[in-house]
């Protein structure tokens, strides 16, 4: 809809800024080490992520479909515009099998792809593989459709589910519980099931 779109944009509500500065926040304090964006799109919470935070390098993935060099080469000249260039590369892959060894990233974050992924029917396994590759103790904050059954399951089973990934700590919350949403955007179809899981493994 017209509205939500007016929101997210960079003159209305800066609604996708705030989203993305939630998630990178989630992340904890004074992050250093090798930090992996899932599902990049056009880069902006990689590069926002390397901009906040000095010490890191961060890695972007993501699938870009049919014309995917172009998309990669648009991340890359948008690190280059914020001169973030030298700690953030973006590569093409899936989310529901990255391409690197467990335990590889002290973090990882993710804004609204889990449910994308064609790959995988149950997206509990995208978050399961997107937690692999990150460090036991390592953080990881993730925005998803995480309140809605189609994608996740029931509401007992999922949380028997992230009880069952043992992490050391593991939280999930409604994007309007813990962000300032518009009374329309708190629609079901909007993101009224959008949530955000963050913590430690």
């Amino acid at each position: 809809p017209l509205y939500a779109y007016i929101m997210f944009s960079q003159n209305g509500g800066k609604l996708q800024e705030k989203i993305y500065n939630l998630a990178i926040q989630h992340l904890g304090k004074g992050l250093t080490g090798k930090f992996i964006d899932i599902g990049s799109g056009n880069g902006v919470l990689a590069i926002k992520l390397a901009q906040q935070h000095e010490n890191i390098e961060v890695i972007g993935i993501d699938y870009w479909g049919k014309d995917w060099e172009y998309s990669k080469s648009i991340c890359e000249k948008n690190a280059q515009m914020v001169k973030v260039q030298n700690r953030v590369d973006f590569q093409k892959g899936d989310a529901a099998s990255l391409d690197f060894a467990d335990n590889t990233f002290d973090g990882a974050i993710s804004n609204l792809t889990f449910h994308e992924v064609k790959s995988v029917a149950d997206k509990k396994l995208v978050l399961q593989e997107a937690l692999r590759v990150v460090k036991l103790g390592g953080s990881f904050s993730f925005v998803d459709y995480f309140f809605d059954e189609k994608y996740y399951g029931k509401e007992s089973q999922f949380e028997q589910f992230l009880k069952g990934l043992n992490l050391e700590h593991c939280e999930r919350r409604r994007l309007q519980d813990v962000i300032a949403l518009p009374a329309m955007l708190k629609h079901p179809k909007i993101l009224g099931k959008v949530g955000i899981i963050f913590g430690n493994k």
